[in-house]
């Protein structure tokens, strides 16, 4: 039992559900939208997570052989029908809510399986990791309202930025194990100092933006002191990345994603409450 919930990444997949049920509250839905389209995002990540695990069986097996495949907790060929499953229900129950939520869930599929299937193992691997992000709010707001607003123009490429620095995040935990089993990535690339500084970089970019405009925009105190903390958190996921230990780094990029969502979800109430959000 722990290897099929292991298997399907179950945080990563948690989290994003949450952001999506997160976000299309603050978009109005009513609950049981909401919660709908997070369990349609729990669904499609329950998919990607475990086509990734199939498609990293062969370099797990020397790099992490305690994952489920390797270790004989799932076999190959459950793997793939817990994907194909996951991901058939994911699109039904996004396709319950609408069309927008569909098309962009669909999109939000092939882009992960694109990643895990084509591109994990390259020096590209970020960037179908920050699409991914970028797609997750387009999905929740135009599942939740049947509209984007023009100020998306702003909220997606900060996303995509916010998916880009864990990506790095991402790529620096696996970047030891990687090395030993030869897995090519943007961290062995780019070697680990380089790897957390554009991590940092990136990351700082998004609290600055983010910060910056709740204040310019006349948000609520409370939001900037949210979106303080949420900025503190990933911080503190910096400091986690930069231990030795593995079990550390893999806290640290886990912490960064939760400080994201906090960030974002702070600040697109800040947005939507000054009517930018309004369509």
């Amino acid at each position: 039992m722990t290897g099929l919930i292991r298997v399907v990444h179950p945080f990563p997949s948690a989290l994003d559900a949450v952001a999506a049920s997160t976000i299309a509250l603050i978009a109005g839905a009513q609950p049981d939208l909401a919660i709908r389209l997070g369990l349609g995002m729990l669904g499609l990540q329950f998919a990607i997570g475990a086509a990734n695990d199939v498609a990293d069986a062969a370099s797990d097996a020397v790099g992490k052989p305690g994952k489920p495949i390797p270790a004989g907790n799932v076999s190959g060929g459950a793997a793939v029908g817990i994907s194909v499953t996951a991901a058939g229900l994911g699109l039904l129950v996004a396709a319950t809510v609408g069309l927008g939520a569909l098309i962009v869930g669909a999109a939000g599929l092939a882009d992960g399986l694109i990643y895990d299937l084509r591109l994990k193992r390259t020096l590209l691997a970020w960037m179908p990791f920050a699409a991914g992000v970028g797609l997750l709010p387009l999905y929740a707001w135009w599942g939740a309202r049947g509209s984007v607003p023009a100020a998306f123009l702003l909220v997606l490429p900060l996303a995509v930025v916010a998916g880009a620095s864990l990506a790095l995040a991402n790529a620096y935990v696996d970047i030891d194990r990687d090395r030993l089993s030869g897995v090519a990535s943007v961290a062995t690339y780019l070697g680990g100092w380089r790897t957390l500084l554009a991590n940092t970089v990136l990351m700082l970019c998004v609290q600055l933006i983010a910060m910056t405009t709740t204040v310019a925009i006349g948000g609520a105190g409370s939001l900037v002191l949210v979106e303080a903390g949420g900025s503190g958190l990933g911080w503190l996921g910096v400091a986690l990345l930069d231990f030795r230990g593995g079990s550390a780094r893999s806290l640290g990029w886990e912490v960064q994603a939760v400080a994201i969502l906090i960030l974002g979800a702070a600040w697109l109430i800040a947005l939507n409450s000054a009517g930018f959000l309004s369509s």
